[in-house]
């Protein structure tokens, strides 16, 4: 008679992908949940009025943009974080569910979000 061999199932942690922090996740759950404004003149016309908590930039916005954005952080009490994404202005605006490019979000509320997490890291 063969022996049974006793095999127990295993688990392989070592596949186990980590979880980290994914910037374009955590743009939807603000966008679901939190106060954003997208688009340039939207957010350089509220910034002046009220400042954001944070503001997340294409990667290829235009330095004048920039320079602006600089400007207000400049001159705010409260210094807002400059978060600089990764992808084009048509990947942010792929992420917000917008079919067309969108150069820079403010942030007003993070709402369910972990986008805070990138601003107390300084995650870049």
């Amino acid at each position: 008679m063969a022996k049974k061999s006793n095999t127990s199932m295993e688990i392989d942690l070592s596949r186990k992908k980590e979880k980290g922090l994914d910037i374009d996740l955590n743009i939807k759950v603000a966008l679901k949940t939190g106060k954003v404004v997208y688009g340039k003149n939207q957010v350089l016309k509220q910034l002046r009025e009220n400042p954001y908590k944070m503001l997340i930039v294409a990667n290829n916005c235009s330095q004048e943009l920039m320079d602006e954005l600089n400007h207000y952080n400049k001159l705010s009490k409260n210094k807002i974080y400059i978060y600089k994404y990764k992808g084009s202005s048509w990947d942010l605006g792929l992420t917000c569910a917008k079919p067309y490019m969108i150069s820079v979000i403010g942030v007003y509320n993070f709402g369910d979000s972990d986008l805070q997490k990138f601003m107390n890291k300084g995650i870049k």
